[in-house]
């Protein structure tokens, strides 16, 4: 089986649960005979790097070779890297048999949109996601703020990825049940398989055992991995006398957003007393080497998480014998079984974390060497790797036996895709409406582009909105004369009213849009019109938008799904191919709106609220003129909120379905109106005193350095204070 496993982690330059994982599935895979090969993103390397580890394949990419940092945020263009590196290795070597990656950041979300909107290349491969720690889930527990951009993005990324896999496995039942707590997933295909482990100890380099004294928290310092809790019950321990120290082994430099300092200085500051009295101490992150050693002290080894999926810590823990103390709150307590291989205790049972650890402290050295030798065994017999993969190869043949061709567009919010399903022909036609208005110099490139289009339109509808202009006048006899046009002249009633004539005379099963200075590349309707006739829940496609003349961006458009969509616009809503009954259902433009200007979003979120669903192709197929005096450069900042307004008022029921959302995403990320990316970090680089594009070239650097990440954050929170 070729097998390929995409990851952000993998050793040696990582050395936490993902990396973990990844290196002992490839080694698992490679020793059942399967080609493996593990594609990870490495900014170090210049471009594409080969190496071997155990016989599988290591792929290292630096993910910049699309250019879309210039206009995705740094996660969101992560994911598109990936797509672009498999797509090149596909097109090289073929496709594989299976393709695994994990949720966290969402790093296959370009991958799975290719994949279900048919891209060759892709679109019957196999995928596979791995829960490992989904950001949306474990931010929450962190206390950052999930509503902010682009965290929230980053969670629908993440959501989608889940939704869209054709398995889910998870190493914990405990991280499926949290994950269904926050979204609704169409499919039932998740799976419970625990992550491999195989811990292996250089008796050379084994010092002598030494007395067990210690009680440890060995792992990076965060709320989410229940610092402060634990930190708050042996506070009270030691107010009433406990005397036992507690040692924090681990990483010191994670920030604690709402604080804007790192959690190492936060609990020196917090324990200050306690950490004089040598009560509490902290060390920092071991070396791999160093590890084993270290760790040979410890009486008691605590992992508190308040959420967790199946930390290797405690794995690690038990298999060299050391007594560990779980919280429920993970699949940690999954591994164990309370008062045999270890003990649990729970945050929600006042006094059962004292309990438990003086449960402990009381046992004797026969019932500590019985607690011990069962961790050890347990772990051996449960967790190695030929036991690990008996259970996922049976998993994965069962997959790879399924028909994946029958299936729905796999929204990220299903209930608000429930409703409408519009199934058209195979040989269904497409007709295309130009709105024309003083048009006769753009139009001819603007036909151009349809004529070039490798989907001829069976009809091009010209609907002259009352011109007055001599030269646009006379540049419609060329097209009135030819029989591949229809030109239909109307009083000036403006673009709305335009569009519904155009949609309203035209026959083809499905529709599209083009104003009349706007041009499409030439494969765009193909690759929509093969999206709808693919999907009967999906109505409308749309697609990434270049703009030209006046500007040389990218706008990279998303599928407009709730809530995203009620707080702004998220796709180019004049350049959608839509299957014509659906628009004509509920998608025709408001000639009533109070300004011109926003028609086609008030249209995109009429099809919405009636469940006519779109999604939108991640490639720049449509062009945007950027025109001096085109009529959205009209809409000054009052219009618009005024057309926000009237929009939310007329669609004040689908709004109210989401207005909790909606709320958070106004108070974390300010006015909608100002938006078109949830990508971007906007409230980093907005806080910088400077240019704005090389603030963004600045943070993009900060973020992918470790080092100096949480400096980056501090400046933040200080900018923020003066800025108030």
């Amino acid at each position: 089986m070729k097998y390929w496993l995409l990851t952000t982690e993998f050793p040696p330059f990582y050395g936490g649960g993902i990396s973990t994982y990844n290196f002992y599935t490839a080694k698992m895979l490679t020793q059942k005979g399967h080609q493996v090969s593990v594609f990870v993103n490495d900014q170090t390397v210049k471009d594409i790097v080969v190496s071997y580890s155990g016989g599988a394949r290591i792929i290292r990419f630096n993910p910049v070779s699309t250019n879309s940092t210039a206009f995705l945020g740094h996660t969101t263009s992560l994911s598109y890297e990936f797509a672009h590196i498999i797509r090149k290795f596909v097109e090289r070597e073929g496709k594989p048999d299976v393709i695994e990656a994990q949720e966290y950041l969402g790093i296959a979300y370009y991958l799975l949109q290719y994949k279900y909107l048919k891209y060759d290349w892709c679109k019957d491969i196999f995928m596979l996601i791995t829960m490992h720690s989904p950001a949306y889930l474990y931010l929450e527990y962190n206390h950052v703020p999930l509503f902010q951009y682009p965290n929230y993005w980053i969670g629908e990324m993440e959501r989608f990825c889940i939704q869209a896999a054709d398995i889910v496995i998870s190493p914990s039942q405990y991280l499926i049940d949290e994950v269904r707590k926050r979204a609704e997933f169409s499919h039932t295909n998740f799976y419970v398989i625990p992550n491999p482990f195989e811990f292996q100890i250089d008796t050379q380099t084994l010092e002598a055992p030494a007395i067990q004294e210690e009680i440890v928290f060995f792992g990076k310092l965060s709320a989410q991995k229940g610092t402060f809790r634990l930190l708050h019950y042996f506070k009270e321990l030691w107010d009433n006398g406990f005397a036992d120290s507690l040692f924090l082994i681990g990483g010191q430099d994670i920030v604690y957003h709402p604080e804007g300092n790192t959690m190492g200085n936060i609990v020196r500051k917090n324990y200050k007393e306690y950490v004089d009295k040598g009560l509490l101490r902290l060390e920092s992150q071991l070396k791999p080497a160093d590890i084993i050693n270290r760790l040979a002290r410890a009486k008691i080894a605590i992992v508190p998480s308040t959420v967790d999926n199946l930390p290797y810590v405690v794995m690690e823990m038990m298999s060299l014998g050391i007594v560990v103390l779980v919280s429920k709150q993970g699949g940690q307590s999954e591994v164990v079984t309370d008062s045999v291989d270890g003990f649990v205790f729970d945050h929600d049972q006042a006094g059962s974390f004292s309990s438990q650890l003086y449960k402990i402290l009381r046992l004797n050295s026969k019932q500590r060497a019985a607690i011990s030798a069962n961790a050890v065994k347990r772990i051996a017999n449960a967790y190695n790797l030929n036991t690990i993969y008996e259970r996922k190869i049976i998993v994965v043949k069962a997959m790879l036996e399924r028909d994946i061709s029958k299936k729905d567009f796999p929204f990220i919010k299903l209930s608000a895709h429930q409703g409408k399903r519009v199934t058209v022909s195979s040989k269904g036609s497409l007709s295309v409406v130009i709105p024309y208005f003083n048009m006769g110099q753009y139009i001819d490139e603007t036909v151009e582009s349809l004529l070039n289009s490798s989907l001829h339109p069976a009809e091009i509808i010209i609907v002259n909105d009352g011109s007055t202009v001599y030269e646009s006048i006379v540049k419609l006899q060329q097209y009135r004369s030819d029989s591949r046009f229809r030109v239909i002249d109307i009083t000036n009633q403006g673009l709305a009213n335009a569009r519904n004539t155009g949609a309203e005379s035209a026959k083809g099963e499905y529709l599209a849009f083009l104003d009349a200075d706007d041009k499409v590349a030439p494969t765009y309707y193909e690759k929509a019109v093969k999206v709808l006739k693919e999907y009967s829940n999906v109505q409308f496609v749309g697609a990434w938008t270049q703009y030209f003349e006046g500007s040389n961006k990218v706008w990279p458009t998303f599928s407009p799904e709730p809530p995203l969509i009620l707080f702004h616009n998220l796709v180019n809503s004049s350049a959608l191919v839509y299957k014509r009954s659906a628009f004509l259902a509920a998608g025709k433009n408001d000639r009533n709106m109070p300004f011109q200007g926003l028609e086609d979003y008030e249209s995109v979120i009429s099809l919405s609220s009636k469940g006519f669903s779109g999604v939108v192709i991640p490639e720049t197929l449509f062009y945007y003129r950027v025109r001096k005096n085109s009529m959205i450069r009209g809409v000054s900042k009052v219009k618009k909120q005024i057309l926000i307004d009237y929009i939310c008022s007329k669609h004040r029921d689908f709004y109210a379905t989401f207005a909790t959302d909606i709320y958070s995403l106004v108070s974390a990320n300010g006015s909608g109106t100002k938006l078109d990316n949830p990508s971007k970090d906007l409230q980093l680089n907005s806080n910088i005193p400077f240019n704005n594009q090389l603030a963004k070239e600045l943070l993009s650097f900060i973020k992918r350095n470790k080092h100096l990440k949480h400096i980056a954050y501090r400046a933040y929170n200080i900018l923020n204070k003066y800025s108030l």
